[in-house]
């Protein structure tokens, strides 16, 4: 019984168990929300931060170095 409730809660948290739209009808009625996001870009800075990463890793002479090459935002 308590595995059943778990995998209620976590379906209902992860989004899966939520069929509704927001007018609070099921599938097909109403009207959908659509949902639009800038498109995925870096920044000056970032490039620069990838850039540094991607040279130390190349420079570094064992796996100890290349593991300190992470990118400290």
């Amino acid at each position: 019984m308590i595995y059943v409730l778990l995998i209620v809660l976590a379906l209902s948290l992860s989004g899966c168990g939520n069929f509704r739209n927001s007018f609070g009808t099921g599938f097909g009625g109403g009207a959908e929300e659509v949902i639009t996001r800038p498109p995925d870009l870096y920044t000056r800075a970032e490039v620069d931060a990838l850039n540094a990463e991607l040279q130390c890793r190349q420079l570094a002479r064992s796996m100890l170095q290349a593991q300190r090459c992470g990118i400290r935002r």
